[in-house]
């Protein structure tokens, strides 16, 4: 072969080879820039690391992320690192992650950390793999890093849901075996009040009967107070909701347990609500303040200061309270805080189980701060809660405004109103509260008629409708209910007038008993004045 044919098929060689190496440069930098939009489109960012020269790159995304410049690139390994903003309490987890994966340990580099690029706490995620020559030398360890803020705060906000909703549903299950105790023991307590009540009108002032009658007319009003904070615990407490003066409730209540504060306890009290109004009852205004300074007392074993305040708010954004999401609007603000003991994180996630104390034996029955949260989540509210163990606890409840209250009116001293003989059904399972209430609709001047069974009164009516002016009867009966009872006899005889009893009033109840056609609904245990108006009001 000539010199200049041999010559020709080399530089053919030549061009081929170049072409190849061309190509494979142009793939190289293909996969590259599909590597890199890859990246780019999922947010991460990414790094690789040559063991044996320190030669280090690092994406721009993960320089981003990491708060650093541009010039980031160029040093080694230990210089980028030194330069990474992690946060105090993760440099040691990030080391012992590295650690575990170069000994073999695990087989991927993985782990989330938090960092601080301008200041600014982020999550990430990092994942990475080192690889091994034949020799098990370490050459190479590249990986990614994943922004992973926004999913830590969404986990964290269903997992408070989630315990909100735990926490809800045991409440639920305490609240129905409270709401049955409570009913059954408002009918004890409606004999022994109504009794009292009778035994003192005929007490002569200033003797020893009338002294021990009315030790137990105030263990009676104990004993319904009792009461009440049990049926709100239950959620099934409440009666008709009225406008209440929060901060008079507030400065009574104030009033009453300044004089049981412990010596080394200071109250300081600041209330700035005016005649804001919540839509509730005042005993639960006064449960709530009552049960959260008692708390605070018991965490203030050796002394300190306790702070009461009460403020008006508006919340021009929803926010995230401890116990409950708080939704834009106005607020009453009711502020108790202490200088105790505090709480570390995992008594404060369990203060409003029922039962849940840490309180020594016989201290306390754990009841207070469920019955804080029952009160407070019934009524549209909610609670946040700030404490660090060591340094005291801060308890701030939010109920929900409803504009202003008017004056007082005076309390009607007035005589009670008298019946005219009017013949009143009496219907309650109840024997002794039967009795009560027959005696007492005597003394009014009305012909009462009692029946222990509902379905013996509904045939005594059904039989003669017109001898019957109205009917007292109790909700809650074997046989047929109260609100049934009136449902049928209305009707019967639209113009009957009806007067429902509970020891559970609620807003269920109120419902049924409206649609029952009710003229009044009243809670146990019954008062001879309120027996006596709402009769007189009815009838007329």
């Amino acid at each position: 072969m000539s010199q200049a044919t041999t010559s020709t098929a080399d530089q053919r060689d030549l061009a081929s080879v170049l072409a190849e190496l061309q190509a494979m440069v142009e793939a190289l930098r293909h996969s590259e820039e599909r590597y890199t939009l890859a990246m780019e489109a999922t947010g991460d960012g990414f790094w690789d690391w040559n063991v044996e020269t320190d030669d280090l790159y690092v994406s721009p995304r993960l320089r981003e992320m990491f708060g650093l410049p541009a010039s980031a690139n160029g040093a080694g390994r230990a210089a980028f690192l030194e330069r990474v903003p992690f946060h105090p309490d993760d440099r040691s987890k990030w080391q012992q992650m590295v650690d575990a994966h170069s000994a073999g340990d695990t087989a991927r580099l993985d782990g989330e950390i938090r960092v601080l690029p301008r200041g600014e706490m982020r999550w990430v995620r990092v994942t990475g793999l080192l690889r091994r020559d034949a020799a098990g030398r370490a050459v190479r360890c590249n990986g990614t890093v994943s922004d992973i803020t926004a999913c830590k705060a969404a986990q964290d906000e269903l997992w408070r849901a989630e315990r909100q909703l735990r926490q809800a549903q045991r409440l639920d299950a305490m609240g129905t075996l409270a709401g049955g105790i409570a009913h059954d023991f408002n009918n004890i307590l409606g004999a022994i009040l109504g009794y009292g009540e009778a035994a003192l009108r005929s007490a002569v002032r200033g003797s020893q009967m009338r002294r021990d009658l009315d030790s137990i007319m105030i263990a009676g009003e104990r004993g319904r107070a009792l009461v009440d904070r049990i049926l709100a615990f239950s959620r099934s407490g409440l009666c008709e909701r009225v406008p209440v003066h929060v901060e008079a409730v507030v400065r009574d209540a104030l009033d009453q347990l300044a004089t049981t504060l412990p010596a080394d306890v200071a109250l300081e009290s600041s209330l700035n609500a005016g005649r804001a109004a919540m839509l509730g009852d005042p005993t639960q205004v006064d449960q709530v303040l009552t049960s959260l300074v008692s708390n605070a007392i018991h965490a203030m074993a050796g002394g300190g200061t306790l702070s009461v305040s009460l403020n008006v708010a508006s919340l021009g954004a929803q926010r995230i309270a401890t116990t409950a999401t708080i939704e834009a609007g106005e607020y009453l603000v009711l502020e108790v805080a202490d200088s105790g003991s505090g709480m570390p994180q995992e008594v404060m996630e369990r203060i409003f189980d029922p039962f849940f104390t840490t309180s020594e034996v016989g201290a306390g029955a754990g009841l207070g701060l469920s019955l804080v949260h029952g009160i407070v989540s019934e009524l549209g509210g909610a609670i946040d809660v700030a404490s660090t163990a060591g340094a005291g606890s801060v308890f701030t409840v939010y109920l929900p405004r409803v504009g202003d209250v008017g004056e007082a009116e005076p309390v009607d001293e007035a005589a009670l109103p008298q019946g005219k003989r009017q013949q009143i059904l009496v219907v309650d399972d109840e024997e002794m509260l039967v009795r009560l209430t027959t005696e007492n609709l005597s003394d009014l001047g009305y012909v009462p008629v009692a029946f222990t069974s509902s379905r013996a009164a509904l045939e005594a009516f059904v039989a003669n409708p017109e001898r019957y002016d109205a009917v007292i009867t109790d909700e809650r009966m074997a046989g047929m209910t109260g609100t049934a009872l009136i449902r049928a006899m209305r009707h019967i005889k639209p113009t009957m007038s009806t007067l429902l009893v509970s020891g559970c009033v609620g807003d269920d109840l109120m419902v049924r008993a409206k649609e029952a056609g009710a003229d009044e609904v009243l809670k146990k245990p019954l008062s001879m004045r309120t027996l006596a108006t709402t009769l007189a009001r009815v009838l007329r």
